[in-house]
């Protein structure tokens, strides 16, 4: 049997390494892009890169985890985060079709819906949520695959996640304030890229797909909950009320993934 060559896009990003990992599982053959590092260093923003990218690595599909992700910077400059988060993945799928799977978010809901199934109409409050529901059309317009993530943590050498920035607080003693009116469904990033592994390699698998964790729960109760796991004492962390108007209060995610650990397993894993 030929191994599949797989290219993962934003392959040093946080998610980046897990799905690595996860494809090499698999005994896919994987190469990697990102503006920085892996086998092609390059911005995929910039014009033209695409198509050089696509053609100097030949991959047989593409998992995209390219992103403008953080709310600010979007709402500061919202052109750039349309072009990333929608132009991209848009010339991405015109070339691969159904070969493309691309990761969307959570956020492209309003948050007055949930639990949210796929079918449930988008409605986003943010300039980022505006560019993630962009790009999930054009995607699904050119016939390609787009999987929905929570929010996502896990072990980080450099600190991104959700819950590596609770450890990293209490280990630095300093205080956080953790909202206790914004609900997500949070899942690992390691069980998140089993199934995006499982999906790239699968292409009878289903169009649009929710990825969520297995249990609802609000960023203080995440919080206390990870505290629990690892035996860290949560004196550190502060219950807040989120007022942001951008964003979501429950954006947790109806699943049919299936669970293959529970939240706790994952927790002491973080």
């Amino acid at each position: 049997m030929v191994r599949p060559r797989i290219l993962v896009t934003g392959a040093t990003g946080f998610l980046g390494p897990y799905v690595v990992a996860a494809l090499r599982g698999r005994d896919a053959a994987v190469v990697t892009a990102a503006r920085s590092a892996g086998d092609a260093a390059v911005d995929l923003s910039r014009p033209g890169m695409v198509d050089a990218v696509l053609e100097a690595l030949a991959p047989d599909r593409v998992v995209n985890l390219v992103a403008m992700a953080k709310l600010g910077d979007c709402e500061r400059d919202p052109a750039r985060a349309q072009h990333v988060n929608a132009t991209l993945p848009a010339d991405l799928a015109a070339r691969l079709g159904e070969r493309l799977l691309h990761v969307s978010t959570d956020l492209v809901f309003d948050g007055r819906g949930a639990p949210y199934d796929e079918v449930a109409p988008v409605e986003p409050l943010s300039a980022y949520g505006v560019s993630k529901a962009a790009g999930e059309q054009a995607v699904l317009g050119s016939g390609g695959r787009v999987v929905r993530l929570p929010l996502l943590f896990g072990k980080d050498d450099r600190g991104r996640g959700a819950s590596a920035m609770i450890t990293a607080a209490v280990a630095g003693g300093q205080r956080l304030a953790l909202f206790t009116n914004e609900y997500r469904t949070p899942l690992h990033a390691a069980d998140a890229a089993e199934a995006l592994a499982e999906l790239t390699l699968d292409l009878g698998g289903p169009r649009l797909l929710h990825v969520g964790g297995p249990q609802r729960c609000s960023r203080w109760e995440f919080g206390q909950q990870v505290c629990a796991a690892l035996d860290l004492s949560p004196a550190l962390l502060t219950p807040a009320e989120c007022q942001d108007p951008l964003r979501p209060r429950d954006v947790s995610l109806v699943t049919q993934w299936p669970q293959r650990r529970s939240f706790a397993a994952m927790l002491r894993d973080a």
